[in-house]
């Protein structure tokens, strides 16, 4: 017979993997709000792992979860809310709720396991029942890739706490985004930008909290708005085509590697964006001019939502 505290760590379960289904957020973007490996993501987001202090303060300050559900319950009153927000719904096939842990395709098991991907595609939807056999070989190749990837969630987090952070007079425990000490202008090329590189830092800045990296900013184009020499805290925005407030300061890569920080806005003849300088009246001499850019020549869309000058750096 299970004990309370089983009850009530099911009930906080089920309560993360309802709030999560109700965010609407795919994977990746969670993972990169936590700053967590994307199989502790996908355990989170089924309501496979349990949260301690820190993280419970993340998913309260960036979704509004609900702090007293996720780390002590009443448990009445969570059972309540669970036969409210719950439907009734046909129980996943074996196979699919494994394989969606960490992300693997049909194909993916078929060429560590030798089942045919026919197969695999009937067990997958429920189909065709898994004789016990073939169960056992899915069973020991899913204990191999967690196995796999805790290993990986520990040299992630091995990996973080090697890289230091950034000291200044303001900090906030809640905030850690990675400092990349390089200006965003230059340096790599855009396929390298921010993912083949280990961050020099992590910054604590509270205004950043909303940031997923920072890098350098240096040059005076938009010197009204970003000093030169600023940290700047970037955000990708993935539906920029779609929609972005216009006349605001974003980060652009362009498809020949050329990356800018200026003020962006619609263009007038549709498909076409325009870049804009904001220069203090000392650096515009020459002047700035505006750039009137294809919106399918640019391949990387970033706002930039904090800014800083940081005069002391220590870790």
């Amino acid at each position: 017979m299970e004990n309370n505290s089983d009850n009530q760590k099911g009930y906080i379960n089920l309560y993360l993997k309802e709030a999560f289904s109700k965010l609407g957020k795919e994977q990746s973007e969670i993972k990169k709000d936590l700053n967590v490996s994307q199989p502790y993501v996908s355990k989170l987001m089924n309501g496979k792992k349990s949260v301690g202090k820190k993280m419970a303060d993340k998913l309260v300050a960036l979704y509004g979860f609900d702090k007293g559900k996720i780390l002590t319950s009443d448990s009445s009153m969570l059972i309540s809310q669970i036969e409210e927000v719950v439907p009734e719904e046909e129980e996943e096939s074996y196979l699919r709720t494994e394989r969606n842990k960490y992300g693997l395709s049909l194909q993916d098991i078929h060429e560590h396991t030798q089942i045919s991907v026919k197969d695999l595609s009937l067990y997958d939807s429920g189909e065709k029942e898994i004789p016990k056999k073939v169960r056992r070989i899915l069973e020991g190749f899913f204990e191999r890739v967690e196995l796999e990837y805790e290993n990986r969630d520990e040299d992630e987090e091995r990996e973080r706490t090697e890289i230091p952070i950034l000291i200044t007079n303001e900090m906030s425990k809640d905030v850690l985004v990675p400092y990349y000490d390089v200006d965003f202008a230059g340096g790599w090329n855009s396929d390298e930008l921010f993912t083949q590189h280990k961050p020099s830092f992590f910054i604590t800045i509270p205004d950043f909290k909303r940031a997923e990296l920072a890098c350098n900013l240096i040059g005076n184009s938009i010197s009204q708005r970003i000093k030169s020499g600023s940290i700047i805290g970037l955000r990708k925005v993935n539906d920029w085509q779609t929609y972005f407030p216009t006349n605001e300061v974003y980060a652009v890569v362009m498809q020949n590697n050329l990356r800018t920080v200026k003020l962006v806005r619609r263009a007038k003849e549709k498909g076409f964006i325009e870049l804009v300088p904001a220069p203090l009246p000392e650096y515009n001499d020459p002047p700035y001019q505006t750039e009137t850019v294809p919106q399918d020549y640019i391949v990387e869309f970033y706002q930039v939502v904090a800014t800083a000058i940081v005069e002391r750096i220590a870790y």
